[in-house]
């Protein structure tokens, strides 16, 4: 802490100093404790500043990071669309002829690519169990999605007929029945080469109808595989 100025001033005249020699020393001591202030002043603003830039530097620094997640993620989007329009086309070139027997559609949408295959392609009425056409149907499907890296979502469909008698100990409800047909599927295109860590196997059940179940040709409708591509990369 630095002195009282009448304190300094009262010391001083106790010594008996010349008049001109005090007021030299009393504005010497003025300046000095000015200056001090000052300099304290000087110091209190730099060390704002200083942290004040340090917020900026901070906030540019995430501002950066954002960015750059966002261009990654343009990339892989733009990428993805690219991929699923290829695979797109070739499906349906490969699945040209089922296509046109309306035994399978294909469409492209923003979320990826739907294969819809109707029951009487893969499975025996009330079975599980994948015919040989069905499985080479299948087959040629997998040899178009093994070469992507993306996820793959198998999801069986019912129409809203109980099962049967003689399968309710096997499926006791349609639940069961669609995921069997779907987990199926997903056994066929493993055979195929498709990566099971991209494999998912889905029941639907009888939910989600594409047409009424009122009828004999809406319930062969609701009776349906579809294969999900979507661009979600996985790894093993």
């Amino acid at each position: 802490m630095y002195a009282n100025s009448n304190t300094i001033q009262t010391i001083l005249s106790q010594i008996k100093f010349p008049a001109a020699l005090l007021l030299v020393v009393m504005l010497a001591f003025s300046q000095g404790c000015a200056g001090n202030k000052d300099l304290d002043a000087a110091l209190d603003e730099r060390n704002t500043y200083a942290a004040d830039n340090q917020r900026l530097l901070e906030r540019v620094h995430r501002v950066e990071a954002e960015n750059r997640l966002l261009a990654t993620k343009l990339v892989i989007r733009t990428t993805g669309a690219v991929v699923m329009h290829s695979l797109y086309a070739e499906l349906v070139d490969d699945l040209e002829n089922e296509i046109a027997g309306n035994q399978v559609t294909i469409d492209e949408m923003q979320s990826g690519i739907v294969v819809n295959l109707s029951e009487k392609v893969l499975f025996p009425s009330g079975s599980a169990d994948v015919i040989s056409s069905g499985r080479q149907l299948l087959m040629k499907v997998g040899e178009e999605l093994k070469e992507i890296p993306y996820q793959v979502v198998v999801a069986g469909f019912t129409d809203n007929v109980p099962v049967g008698a003689k399968l309710a100990d096997r499926y006791p409800t349609n639940w069961e029945l669609a995921g069997a047909r779907a987990a199926g599927v997903v056994r066929v295109l493993e055979d195929a080469g498709v990566s099971k860590v991209q494999l998912r196997a889905v029941s639907m059940g009888e939910n989600m109808p594409i047409a009424s179940n009122d009828t004999t040709a809406g319930r062969a409708k609701n009776r349906r595989i579809e294969i999900r591509m979507r661009p979600v990369v996985l790894e093993d």
